[in-house]
């Protein structure tokens, strides 16, 4: 970012000298429009208005020099193959931060001003929310998408990665405090009707985006790449049961077969989280997962027709256009109408 004022098409004088101050305070300095707006003891729309201006007049040029290269012939590939609307594939292998980076432009491009984000937990999930782009829109709503487990990893726990996106958007946080398993429906029935979760639980339908990764029963090195699983949220039986159905993976805690059957709707009934027909009702569902053992687990994920864009890796792109499609009766493969 190089920022000459005075030099692009603005009258020298006050104007231009305040146009080029708000410029270098936002971008070189990295202060907030509310705090440029303080200092300056302008309104924090004044500074929006100069900042757009900046840009227009080229005070401003943002070259993008370090965006991870994509490989777009296995994107198409991987669209045409499975269905789903986009997949934006990585050209490095193995690089997570090239993953998160990608799935964080992404996001970045497909959430509007004053809409609502819903957020799901895990490890690459955390890496998209530290890769976002930071913003100032007090109206954009966080959702935390499932209760969450003292178990979990720190930097991967829902509530707490509802909380920093927020502060990375300057938005509104809305977190479930709940456990993502309880006992029995009942009392699941009994905590949605509790108003401080009702009143994040009530943003499910009106959300515009939805990150979440692909969570898969292969382990690597005897640890499964399931948040799901790591949670200790289920009992032993419970997962000997899910091993039965033929479950290769979860959407939250969802799991799905290799054809995208949903199984165990009876765990779905005791969750505190998003259902799966409100999360197909989201119009921008965003997944993101790579690895080798997340191969089959993506596969069933595409399958289910829930997801709308894919981000991975290429060596994952190119394993899974070795793999059959499934798909369920329904025709799931190709995307489900929402």
């Amino acid at each position: 970012m190089t920022t000459a004022p005075g030099t692009t098409g603005i009258d020298d004088g006050p104007a231009a000298d305040l146009v080029g101050q708000v410029a270098r305070l936002f971008f070189e300095r990295q202060l907030t429009k509310v705090e440029i707006a303080a200092r300056l003891r302008i309104s924090r729309f004044r500074v929006a208005r100069l900042l757009d201006q900046a840009l227009a007049n080229g005070v401003v040029r943002i070259e993008f020099r370090d965006a991870p290269a994509q490989d777009r012939d296995l994107g198409r590939a991987i669209e045409d193959r499975f269905g789903v609307e986009r997949c934006v594939v990585a050209a490095s292998s193995g690089d997570d931060p090239a993953v998160a980076r990608l799935t964080a432009d992404v996001v970045d491009g497909l959430l509007g001003r004053g809409q609502a984000i819903g957020i799901a937990w895990g490890s690459t999930v955390g890496r998209v929310v530290r890769a976002m782009t930071a913003r100032d829109d007090p109206a954009i709503d966080v959702v935390q998408l499932a209760g969450s487990s003292t178990s979990l990893d720190a930097g991967t726990d829902p509530g707490d990665l509802t909380v920093v996106l927020a502060d990375r958007l300057g938005a509104r946080h809305h977190r479930i405090h709940a456990p993502v398993f309880v006992e029995s429906p009942e009392l699941q029935a009994a905590l949605l009707r509790q108003a401080e979760i009702a009143t994040t639980v009530g943003r499910f339908d009106s959300l515009a985006v939805a990150v979440v990764g692909i969570g898969a029963f292969e382990t690597s090195g005897g640890v499964p790449s399931s948040s799901l699983l790591r949670s200790g949220a289920l009992s032993a039986a419970e997962l000997d049961r899910l091993a039965g159905l033929g479950a290769v993976g979860d959407l939250l805690v969802h799991a799905f077969t290799a054809d995208g059957r949903f199984v165990a709707p009876d765990l779905a009934a005791r969750a505190i989280a998003i259902t799966m027909d409100q999360l197909r009702r989201v119009p921008n569902v965003v997944a993101v997962a790579a690895g080798r053992t997340k191969v089959a687990a993506i596969g069933g994920a595409l399958a289910t027709g829930v997801i709308d864009v894919l981000v991975t890796d290429a060596p994952t792109a190119d394993a899974l256009l070795g793999t059959p499609v499934t798909s369920t009766t329904d025709g799931a493969a190709s995307r489900s109408t929402r």
